[in-house]
Parts: C-alpha cells; sequence; structure tokens
C-alpha cells in the first residue's frame, strides 16, 4: 500500500512529455510503478494504482444503477495509463495540453492521488486561496478534526 502523498513540490516537464517528479513523492511511488492519469479540473490527476483500483471498485458498484452508466463511463474513458520509471512520469500525449503551456509544473500531494498544475495557473489558485485569510488550522478545525 502507498502511503499518503502530501505536499506542494515544483517539477518540470521536459519536451517528451516527461514529468520530473520530486524524489519525495518518487520514494513514495516506487520504480517502475503505473500512475492512472486523468484531466482534473485545471489540472491532471495521477493515481497510484492501488487507490485507482479502489476507485473503480467503487465505480463498477455505481455502474450497476442505469442511472449512474452514462456518468460512469465518462469518468472512465478519461483516465489514461501514465508509467512511472527513474523519478519520471510519462504524461500521455492526450493529457499533455492541459499542462503543456509552461514547462514549470506544481506538482501537490493529495492523500491519495498527486495533482499537476502549471506553475502560473497554481499560483494564481494560491493567491486566491490567500484572499479568503484561512490558514489550515482553521480549515481543519472547520472540519471537525482538530
Amino acid at each position: 500500500m502507498y502511503r499518503r502523498l502530501s505536499g506542494s513540490y515544483q517539477a518540470t516537464l521536459d519536451e517528451k512529455g516527461r514529468l520530473h517528479i520530486p524524489s519525495i513523492l518518487g520514494k513514495q511511488l516506487g520504480d517502475d510503478a503505473t500512475l492512472w492519469v486523468s484531466p482534473w479540473g485545471n489540472s491532471l490527476a495521477a493515481f497510484p494504482t492501488p487507490h485507482y483500483d479502489h476507485l473503480t471498485e467503487q465505480l463498477f458498484e455505481l455502474r450497476k444503477d442505469p442511472a449512474n452508466r452514462e456518468q460512469v463511463s465518462r469518468v472512465v474513458e478519461n483516465f489514461y495509463q501514465g508509467t512511472f520509471k527513474n523519478g519520471k512520469l510519462l504524461i500521455p500525449q492526450e493529457l499533455r495540453e492541459i499542462c503543456d503551456s509552461e514547462k514549470k509544473i506544481q506538482v501537490v500531494g493529495q492523500l491519495d492521488h498527486l495533482e499537476i498544475w502549471s506553475q502560473a495557473v497554481w499560483q494564481n489558485r494560491k493567491t486566491l486561496q490567500e484572499r479568503r485569510e484561512k490558514s489550515s488550522q482553521d480549515d481543519l478545525s472547520d472540519l471537525g478534526l482538530i
């Protein structure tokens, strides 16, 4: 089982579409890992296989209800297999345009997956968050965790 993925790290995307994952996250993923990559709003999400498997089990159950089939189908068709090797995640060609506008990338751990942002979009998002003047401590308190 993977450790929880957390933290925010600067990374680079090379001309071949390989994302250089910071070593602290790479150690948690292990070499020769498969990640499942999908569009995620203004970013990409990359799920390690155990977390993706858990997600697909839930989707499989939801698909049994005919009312959910179309939505589940849309979700599943947007996941692409990415290979993580030698500290680099190959971003599938179909998804590169989402983060390829610049080579500077922000990789953000979200417990069970990584979010992959262009640094410009990430900085704009962070500025908006800072304007709301709430700290992580405030958020944890609002969630009832502290």
